[in-house]
Parts: structure tokens; C-alpha cells; sequence
């Protein structure tokens, strides 16, 4: 019987990743957005000419995108805001993939065209995400301040129509909680692929902070999450894989002292929309970020990162709980997630922390 295999199953990857050789890049090709969505931590304004006089230009992507190249990238990810947004995607598409790169688009879906269809049939991409925001009119639009409903359906009907591999996914915060199970049905009917769906909110990586009040509005409670993943058996299953499945090897061999836990910067990294490096896409803290606009990708990956990996806390508050948390795989603190809640890398956040244990409790008792 043949055996599937995942990419990171083959030797190379994991090669690549004992060196720490750059796998993944993740490039935000703009911060604008035709949606207005309250949840979202990255939405500026469709016509917000000071957020597009910030965008990177084409022949500096390009010149990113080569750097990467000849750091060994393989795949390549474009998302926004809207990526779609941007005038040179067409471009950008087509060079990423005459480089041999993998390439994977994050998008809503509302501007593909018959011309996007025939780029993706003559370049396949590696997968399209498209976030589904409701299944009617008046779901999508209470969602994303828009009449645009029409239009990711129109979307979606050419993708399919044309075959092109298509991943549903969705958001779960209060103005959707109530519609989840129609969109489930919606996503699961019409695609072939897992749908998958994230309960947990970011607040925004520019700190709004009036979008960041909408932000938190929004958030699902412990319990509620907690009541999702109890019903879903694949995300039971992932939880607990998770929670339990930490070696003894990783406890012994990372600090207390240490920040960064995760595996950002490892084999991957984020550029923003106005060209600065970071480990992922919400760590902004200005001494965790590097201007490519001012150096290159292989110093960025090859000296900088390393250095922002290497950071320390010596915060007894934060050694002595973050710090040495064993259940750290199943909380959503981060270095990053924390500079965004509190304003500072090695802070406590309790929403984080009442989640992670009443997950690893449901987790024991099944």
C-alpha cells in the first residue's frame, strides 16, 4: 500500500531545517484591502494612497524575490490585505513561479477574473486559500461592511469551474459563531479539500487602537472556543497531539530565559508591504524587524535573525510562568502575540493562559 507523505517528510526539508536554510517566505504584497472587516489585524483602506505609496515597487520584490532564490527558498506565499490588489501581481505571480518556486495565494476570493483563471491554469499554483466570510448576502456583508458577496461567489464558481486547487477557510469570532455551521456545510459541499477554521483573533500589527477595541469585541470566549474544539474530533486531536507530544529534548535544551520557543525564523520568514523583515507576520517590535529597503535578504536571514532568536527576558515574572510553561504548544503566547496585547515581548497575557490550561484540562479528561 503506497504511503502519502507530507513535504516535511522528505530528507531535504529536514535537512533544511537542521541548518536553518530559508524554506518559506511569506510576502505581504500590500496592507489594502476591498473588505472592511473588524476582526481583521491588517486591513487598510482599498484607496489608502499613503498605505500604496508605501508598497514595495515591482523591481524591489523582484530583487527580494531573486535574494530568496538564492538562499534555496522553495515556497513562496502572497497575501495582503488583498493581494489581488496590487497592479503587478500578474507579474510577480509569473516571475515566482518561472524561478521554480512554489507558490500559494491568500485571497478573499471578490477579484478573480477570467484572466487570473488562465494565469493559475498556465502557472498551477501550490494552493489558493480563500477565507469564506458568510454563505448569503447578508451574512458576507455584516461581516465585511460590503456588498461583495456577489463577487466571491463569482470568484469562487470560476475557480472551480476551471479546476484550480482551492482551500476554504474561515474566521470564528462573534459575528460569525452563529453562521459557522452554514458555512462549514457551504465550504465541505463544494470543495474537496479540508476546511479548516481559526478561532483566534490577532490585534492589529499597525496598533489601531479603536480597531484593536473591535478586535477584541470580537473574540470568541475560553469557553466558547473550548466548546468548538470539544465538537470537532480533528482539532480534539490536534490539541492534544500538541500538548503531549513535547520532547524531553526541546524542554531540556531551551532556556527559561528565552523568548522565542516557536519555530519563527527557523526556516521561514515575513515581509511587510513596505519592506521589512520579521520572523513572522506579527512580531513588529522595532528591535525584532530589519529595513530591506536598507540591506539584504541574506544578512537579514544569515546574521539579524539570529540574533533576535537569541533575545532573553530576565522578568523573574516571566521566567518563572512563560518561561518554563509546559503546555506551552497549546497556548497561543508568543514573544509576539504578547508585544501586541501589553506592549511589551515578555508580558503575561491571561486570556492566552485561561485557554491553554482549560484546553490541557478538557485534553486529560478525554
Amino acid at each position: 500500500m503506497a504511503k502519502t507523505l507530507t513535504f516535511s517528510d522528505f530528507h531535504l526539508f529536514k535537512n533544511a531545517k537542521q541548518q536553518r536554510r530559508l524554506l518559506d517566505l511569506t510576502l505581504e504584497l500590500t496592507a489594502r484591502c476591498n473588505n472592511n472587516c473588524n476582526h481583521c489585524y491588517n486591513n487598510l483602506p482599498q484607496n489608502d494612497l499613503k498605505a500604496k505609496k508605501k508598497e514595495l515597487t515591482t523591481s524591489k520584490i523582484k530583487e527580494i524575490i531573486d535574494q530568496a532564490f538564492d538562499l534555496g527558498v522553495l515556497r513562496v506565499l502572497f497575501t495582503g490585505g488583498e493581494a489581488l490588489l496590487r497592479d503587478d501581481f500578474f507579474d510577480l505571480y509569473k516571475y515566482t513561479k518561472k524561478k521554480g518556486c512554489l507558490v500559494s495565494v491568500f485571497t478573499n476570493a471578490t477579484l478573480i477574473s477570467e484572466d487570473h483563471i488562465k494565469l493559475f491554469k498556465k502557472y498551477p499554483p501550490r494552493r489558493l486559500e480563500v477565507t469564506v466570510y458568510g454563505t448569503s448576502k447578508e451574512q458576507y456583508a455584516k461581516v465585511t461592511k460590503t456588498d461583495n458577496f456577489s463577487k466571491f461567489k463569482s470568484g469562487l464558481d470560476r475557480l472551480f469551474s476551471a479546476s484550480i486547487p482551492v482551500t476554504l477557510k474561515a474566521m470564528v469570532f462573534q459575528s460569525t459563531l452563529a453562521f459557522l455551521q452554514d458555512i462549514t456545510q457551504f465550504s465541505t459541499k463544494i470543495s474537496h479539500t479540508n476546511f479548516r477554521y481559526d478561532p483566534f483573533l490577532t490585534l492589529r500589527t499597525d496598533k489601531d487602537p479603536k480597531k484593536n477595541l473591535k478586535i477584541i469585541k470580537e473574540r470568541l470566549s475560553v469557553t466558547d472556543i473550548i466548546e468548538l474544539e470539544k465538537h470537532d474530533s480533528a482539532r480534539l486531536e490536534a490539541v492534544k497531539k500538541r500538548g503531549f507530544n513535547i520532547s524531553k529534548e526541546q524542554k531540556q535544551s531551551t532556556s527559561p530565559e528565552r523568548l522565542f520557543k516557536c519555530g519563527a525564523g527557523q526556516f521561514g520568514c515575513f515581509i511587510s508591504y513596505d519592506g521589512f523583515l520579521r520572523l513572522c507576520g506579527s512580531l513588529v517590535n522595532k528591535k525584532c524587524v530589519y529595513d530591506l529597503k536598507k540591506g539584504s535578504l541574506k544578512y537579514a536571514w544569515e546574521e539579524f535573525i539570529p540574533e533576535v532568536l537569541m533575545m532573553t527576558s530576565k522578568k523573574q515574572s516571566y521566567i518563572e510562568n512563560c518561561g518554563i510553561c509546559k503546555i506551552r504548544d497549546i497556548c497561543m503566547w508568543c514573544p509576539a502575540s504578547a508585544e501586541l496585547e501589553t506592549t511589551k515581548l515578555n508580558e503575561h497575557v491571561q486570556y492566552f493562559c485561561d485557554l491553554a490550561k482549560q484546553r490541557y484540562e478538557f485534553c486529560i479528561q478525554n
